[in-house]
């Protein structure tokens, strides 16, 4: 196949230190499909590079390749074999290897013109039970080699470089983790502030640095994908003769730095998941480190400043930008003014109404007023649509390690909460924004995690007159039959289906079966924050939801030794409720306004309205007659108030007598 995707000709600086060597082509078979690619690429990016842009279908809707739909990979031959699974994303694309796809099946053509026509070349073909491929076998498998350190580093942006540097300069051992084989984040992706250093050369000096320093274990290309204690759970592909094969790590050490940075959100509109359809700061990075950029032209939908910068370096790659839209009015930042001197056709007030596959090949982008939703009279067409819909720390190792989290409403984003036992963050993860204030944290995080005494440091920002703040994450709920479904997050089962056809509409065929629209299984923070801003989850829920749900899927084996554990469960709490409605949950016993019996389990609610279990503030326990006991959040009520006991479609008011 042709690379069709990748940049060519005269690029701006930030696109033309690519990590790929075009002189050192590879060729390689997935699925028994041929692609081609060059050294320094990804098995995923080149699958890109050669416009392969659907990963498949979930439900009725076709879901784009990404980071998050990408399968796992194996040799093939080890199909069989969980252990030599490899992530897609990390698992260089090398010369003569023949994989194939683990987790999500290729879809079944069961009429014999499905198997005569042509396949697509753009698609991987294959079915997702969930909005992302299924975890890795390298979830459930034994650690093959253990690093032991003083301190470990997951991120190796300027705050993660900052922060080993820190720990060298005390004499101590140090482990630094990073996903990408390149270091400095997004830092470039945000640009040069005025008074601040270069990117570039920031991020430079402290990688020759770290070079230079004997006491720092640097692993690029290396995933860490749980954190438990004092332990990292990491993979990385190796080359093991001339084919990759997996290295499973465990990297312990006292004193863990997670400087994870932040991730892109993505708004909520129907079509947000196709091909086609970009984050910002995905995008980016796609160009930057393998000149991957599809289509000739894109349109910029940008809630933030820093998302314009992709209209300036795709102008000055040779793409089209037919326009760029914001929902904030009359927003002022350098680069907007930048993109008013180029020409570009800017609307602001505007958002994302849906985005639809055009007649021919591409995108047709609906806009809508943002404050009274009014469509705009005509739709975009164009091969790309990049949006950047704000930022979310990256608490996905936090939560994992059960780190504490509350919902910031102003900023929309999960945000840390409190301290845990041997583990710092660092950087914009802990909410530093400017370049000098992540280095700057970098170095008093490490602090902090050896003395216990927090550090706050300064984080200069541009006057708001000058750079307005970003917006917040928009939602456009579908407004028709049949039409792509909005998720709420990328990766995310959960969606805004559109509403079902009435009347005569119905006989126009079947309905699409989009993804669930409840919540089910494990979940990650961007797909919480959706929950919270499409109003589908109370905020209040968020963090005791993120405790529960925010983990590894690991697969359970039944133990050799059936003795009981012991554990200290109040008298009459099954061990399953323990800290359910928090650890200051309450036992009370409650008088029903009418007879009626109800079995254990039911759930207790604040308000008749509610009756989702995630906005249930307790459960009854046991019925004993007149009386039920149950178990509540303490939400400081007092003998003679109110709940209400929802047991199927009956909710009945209870009066709280007094505690047990």
């Amino acid at each position: 196949m042709s690379e069709s995707a990748r940049l060519c000709g005269a690029l701006p600086p930030e696109f033309s230190r690519p990590v790929i060597d075009r002189t050192r082509p590879v060729r390689f078979r997935l699925n028994g499909r041929a692609f081609a690619g060059f050294e320094g690429d990804t098995i995923f990016t080149a699958l890109l590079a050669n416009g392969v842009h659907t990963a498949g279908k979930f439900g009725a809707d076709s879901v784009a390749l990404d980071a998050y739909t990408a399968p796992p990979i194996a040799l093939e031959g080890n199909e069989g074999r969980p252990d030599l699974a490899m992530p897609m994303t990390i698992c260089p694309a090398v010369n003569g290897a023949s994989l194939v796809s683990a987790g999500p099946v290729p879809a079944v053509t069961n009429t014999l013109a499905a198997r005569l026509l042509p396949r697509r070349k753009d698609t991987l073909g294959l079915v997702y039970k969930t909005g992302a491929a299924e975890p890795g076998g390298w979830i459930d498998s034994a650690a093959t080699r253990t690093i032991w350190a003083d301190v470990a580093i997951v991120g190796g942006g300027v705050a993660g470089l900052s922060a080993a540097l820190a720990a060298a300069r005390k004499g101590l051992r140090v482990c630094l983790v990073e996903k990408e084989t390149t270091l400095g984040g997004l830092s470039e992706f945000f640009g040069k502030a005025e008074g601040e250093p270069d990117p570039e050369d920031t991020i430079s000096q402290l990688a020759s640095q770290i070079g230079e320093s004997g006491l720092i274990t640097l692993l690029l290309g290396t995933m860490a994908f749980d954190l438990s204690g004092k332990s990292i759970r990491a993979i990385r592909v190796l080359r093991t003769g001339a084919l990759p094969q997996p290295e499973h790590l465990s990297i312990t050490a006292d004193t863990i730095v997670l400087a994870t940075g932040m991730v892109g959100r993505m708004p909520i509109f129907s079509g947000n998941r196709l091909a086609g359809v970009d984050e910002a700061s995905a995008a980016w990075r796609l160009a930057a480190r393998h000149n991957i950029w599809p289509g000739a032209s894109a349109h910029i939908h940008s809630t933030t400043n820093a998302g314009y910068r992709m209209a300036l370096l795709g102008a000055a790659s040779g793409k089209s930008i037919a326009r760029t839209s914001d929902p904030r009015i009359d927003p002022q930042t350098r680069f907007i003014e930048f993109c008013k001197a180029y020409g570009y056709r800017l609307g602001w007030g505007m958002t994302i109404e849906s985005a639809v596959p055009a007649r021919r090949a591409g995108l047709a982008i609906h806009l809508a007023n943002a404050e009274n939703g009014a469509p705009a009279d005509d739709a975009i067409s164009c091969d790309r649509l990049i949006v950047s819909g704000g930022w979310q720390p990256d608490l996905d190792l936090w939560l994992k390690a059960s780190g504490p989290v509350r919902w910031d409403g102003k900023a929309q984003t999960l945000v840390p909460h409190g301290p845990l036992d041997g583990v710092v963050l660092a950087g914009s993860v802990a909410g530093y924004l400017s370049l000098a204030g992540c280095i700057a944290h970098g170095k008093a995080a490490l602090q902090t995690a050896l003395d216990g005494q927090d550090r706050r440091v300064d984080d200069p920002r541009i006057d708001p007159v000058f750079d307005t703040p970003d917006g917040p994450l928009l939602v456009s709920r579908p407004g028709q039959p049949n039409t792509a479904a909005a998720f709420i997050a990328p990766g995310a089962s959960g969606a805004l289906s559109a509403p079902a056809a009435r009347g005569w509409a119905r006989l126009a065929g079947p309905q699409q079966n989009h993804a669930s629209a409840a919540l089910a299984g494990p979940l990650g923070p961007l797909e919480v924050v959706g929950e919270i801003v499409a109003q589908r989850l109370d905020p209040a829920l968020a963090p005791t939801l993120c405790a529960e749900r925010c983990i590894l899927p690991r697969t359970l084996h039944r133990s050799a030794d059936n003795a009981p554990f012991s554990a200290h469960v109040p008298e009459g709490i099954p061990l399953f409720l323990e800290h359910r409605f928090g650890a200051d949950q309450v036992q009370w016993l409650v008088i029903v306004g009418q007879p009626r019996h109800f079995d254990p389990g039911c759930l207790v609610f604040a308000n008749t309205d509610h009756r989702s279990p995630l906005e249930a503030i307790g459960v009854v326990l046991a019925d004993e007659g007149d009386r039920l006991r149950v178990l509540l959040a303490n939400m400081a009520m007092t003998p003679g108030a109110t709940v209400y006991i929802r047991d199927g479609l009956t909710v009945l008011a209870a009066r709280l007598e007094r505690t047990v």
